[in-house]
């Protein structure tokens, strides 16, 4: 049975979803890849996101374009941007997760296993 997510964008059209997967990342340029692992890296910062000056001190010399870099990534939706300059926050655009399509769940699945192993 699909989800409301699945309802809602049937109703919507096939319009691409926003935002990445992790294995998008791999596809970047050099700097860009670099900037992304290291918010990737940051579980503090998912939610909430990394400061500017945080994300320059924790890529250092390995982003020599870092503002440049920025620019890129969030004009291309790869990092939602929050806050006003100086003190703006970045985090990964993820893509939101679509509703299974199967018939059946987990549960039922580990259920079906534990019952045959009995």
């Amino acid at each position: 049975m699909p989800g409301l997510y699945d309802q809602l964008q049937g109703q919507l059209g096939g319009e691409e979803p926003s935002g990445i997967t992790p294995l998008d990342i791999t596809d970047l340029p050099s700097e860009q890849k670099t900037v992304m692992l290291t918010l990737l890296r940051d579980q503090a910062g998912q939610e909430e996101g990394v400061t500017g000056d945080a994300l320059r001190h924790r890529v250092g010399d390995r982003v020599k374009n870092f503002d440049l870099t920025i620019q890129e990534l969030n004009r291309q939706r790869w990092l939602i941007v929050s806050g006003e300059a100086p003190n703006e926050r970045y985090r990964i655009n993820w893509r939101a997760r679509r509703g299974s399509e199967s018939t059946f769940g987990l549960w039922s699945v580990l259920s079906d296993r534990i019952a045959n192993d009995q």
